[in-house]
């Protein structure tokens, strides 16, 4: 029978326990064991594994998180991957089954390197991977941002305000560009582009002018500000973009329309909670998939998913380049600023 250790590296990701449960079921229909490895690398270190049998994942589809645990530790050294290598041999391990994303694709590449074989399930709510059109979690966080929008433009519009709204995601740009479009962002700024301050300002100008007294304004963590704007709104080092931002514009707008802004992080809400209905799907499809792939004999390959299709990319170091958000999705949110 073969052995498979399931793992988490990295954050987590709404859809996450859908894959461990996925894995097996699809283990046990096909008569592969799978292993359960609380927090990572740190846990197989430690020797904190189980087998996982089917009442170990009943109930668990609707949970976000995972039940595994995770951690953001990935073996670099000589000397932690042979000690991953040891614990794989000890536990009579075929395949390690990782679910992650930057990290889990830098941890897979690195084992590889010392023949540790593995397969990676696509796991980040920043959507960023390059292999995969989509990665787990991604459709509950922008439902997360989607929500929130909604919930602020009605505060907006009573009171007229400039509501800023920061998001993860960075630097690809995907969740604060999809859930912008989703929840009707009259501005959004990410790293994937220069910031078109007059632009910005044009946009809010024209609401005011108008009868859409409010605006809402979504931007990425991380973005960077030039110290020009910097030093004409008096900003410091100590604010971030969100704030810089805010107060830019209150600086431009303020004397014409006696302009206020308000400042709302999304932070860990967008990771959280349970994942919506895509992202089970795909979870459910890519865990499953790999199980296969594991019966087959196949490792040092990633899963994913273009357009509609399943694929099976082999590893290498390109895994790890950003994918940045979509050049049509982009245009497309221009058109209704």
């Amino acid at each position: 029978m073969k052995r498979v250790g399931i793992l988490c590296v990295g954050n987590d990701s709404p859809g996450i326990n859908a894959a461990i449960r996925s894995a097996v079921v699809r283990g046990l229909n096909l008569n592969i064991e799978v292993v359960g490895i609380k927090d990572g690398f740190e846990g197989l270190l430690r020797d904190d594994l189980d087998v996982l049998l089917r009442p170990n994942v009943s109930g668990i589809l609707h949970q976000g998180g995972t039940i595994l645990g995770t951690s953001l530790f990935v073996p670099a050294e000589d000397d932690e991957i042979n000690k991953v290598k040891e614990k794989v041999e000890q536990y009579s391990l075929t395949s390690l089954l990782i679910i992650g994303g930057r990290l889990g694709a830098k941890a897979a590449i690195n084992l590889m390197k010392f023949d540790v074989p593995s397969v990676l399930v696509p796991a980040t709510i920043d959507n960023d991977l390059s292999f995969t059109d989509f990665s787990i979690g991604f459709f509950t966080a922008v439902e997360h941002v989607t929500n929130a929008l909604d919930i602020l433009h009605s505060t907006a519009e009573a009171h007229h305000r400039v509501m800023i709204v920061e998001t993860m995601g960075r630097p690809g740009g995907w969740i604060a560009t999809v859930g912008g479009l989703a929840g009707g962002a009259d501005f959004i700024i990410t790293n994937a582009e220069k910031i078109n301050f007059e632009e910005l300002i044009d946009n809010i100008r024209n609401r005011y002018e108008g009868k859409k007294r409010f605006s809402l304004v979504v931007i990425e963590s991380g973005v960077e500000i030039s110290e020009k704007i910097k030093n004409e709104c008096g900003c410091t080092n100590n604010e971030n973009a969100a704030e810089i931002i805010g107060k830019f514009i209150e600086k431009r707008l303020k004397p014409e329309f006696d302009i206020e802004w308000r400042y709302t992080n999304l932070g860990y809400l967008q990771r959280g909670g349970t994942p919506t209905a895509m992202d089970r799907i795909i979870a459910t499809q890519m865990a499953s998939h790999v199980i296969e792939m594991i019966k087959a004999g196949k490792s040092y390959h990633a899963v994913g998913i273009k357009g509609f299709s399943l694929t099976e990319v082999p590893y290498s170091e390109t895994m790890l380049n950003i994918k940045p958000v979509d050049f049509y999705l982009k245009e497309l949110t221009k058109l209704f600023f």
